[in-house]
């Protein structure tokens, strides 16, 4: 069963991430807290939002910019409270934190997404491989002839995170899947997004509180397919312009599911199947795997 209060807090420190960064934050009501393993639809669900929240497709705001990265270590924390305190529109707000690892508000919302774990180890490689800061890229991304075996089984540190496993995943996704019952959290699924965008947007707008006609949100899963946003890769990339990565356009690389198939052999396959079982309930994998469909 679910719980329905809130998680006991915990710290992580990475490469990149410091939980820490969360203490000066000050909350405001109607926040959204955005909150994805990496290569799980972050990018998009920004995306999402910054349609829900400005009311239209055209609103002009890079959404990677306008909904900042807290507790990643990339900008002086100054900068970033100070940048939130100024904003005087809804405020929707990143992260790659287990949900223990985040100031939970009853007022807040939070939209978690998940996907397929297979299809986040073959994103991350074209992610890692784009990123101008390999020591970087390779701290966080499995490399080498041992890169899915490394992904399969190692496992992080307590405390520590940003290390991309099998492990960390399971983590993360039981850090929320266990307060799902919780009126304010709501967990989306990457396949259910690619099937039905539409629906998916429509169940966050109103996870969110709006009331948009579908004539317009239309409009907005227009806007967020995958072609339409790899087209505007300089809007939508995340820190578009300040040279992290190789080719902004690459980093809408595929977006599909079910990369894994071309990718993993039946052995890394029959492997992966074993490691998840040990890690999640049955039900917990057909959830990760497949979503709600």
């Amino acid at each position: 069963m679910a719980s329905t209060s809130p998680p006991v807090p915990q710290s992580y420190l990475g490469p990149i991430t410091n939980t820490g960064r969360w203490e000066g934050f000050r909350p405001r009501a109607d926040d959204i807290f955005i909150c994805t393993p990496p290569k799980c639809g972050t990018t998009w669900t920004q995306a999402i939002c910054a349609m829900l929240v400005f009311g239209e497709v055209d609103h002009g705001q890079q959404p990677g910019v306008v909904s900042p990265w807290l507790d990643a270590e990339f900008v002086p924390i100054e900068e970033n409270l100070a940048q939130l305190e100024a904003q005087t529109h809804r405020r929707f707000i990143k992260t790659h934190s287990p949900f223990d690892g985040l100031p939970y508000l009853e007022e807040c919302t939070y939209l978690a997404v998940f996907r397929d774990p297979r299809d986040v180890y073959c994103s991350g490689l074209n992610h890692r491989d784009n990123m101008t800061d390999q020591d970087l890229a390779n701290a966080a991304f499995p490399s080498g002839p041992n890169a899915f075996q490394d992904w399969l089984y190692k496992v992080r540190e307590p405390g520590s995170w940003d290390l991309q496993s099998v492990d960390s995943l399971a983590h993360m996704f039981h850090s929320y899947w266990a307060y799902r019952d919780l009126e304010n959290l709501h967990l989306f699924h990457y396949c259910d997004m690619k099937r039905d965008l539409l629906g998916s947007i429509r169940a966050m707008s109103k996870a969110l509180g709006y009331d948009y006609d579908d004539a317009l949100l239309s409009q907005f899963a227009q806007a967020a397919e995958f072609k339409a946003m790899k087209s505007r890769a300089e809007q939508f990339a995340p820190n578009s312009g300040t040279g992290m990565w190789k080719d902004e356009g690459d980093f809408f690389a595929n977006g599909g599911n079910e990369q894994w198939r071309i990718t993993l052999s039946g052995e890394e396959l029959d492997a992966f199947d074993q490691r998840l079982a040990e890690l999640l309930t049955e039900e917990e994998v057909d959830w990760i795997l497949n979503g709600d469909d």
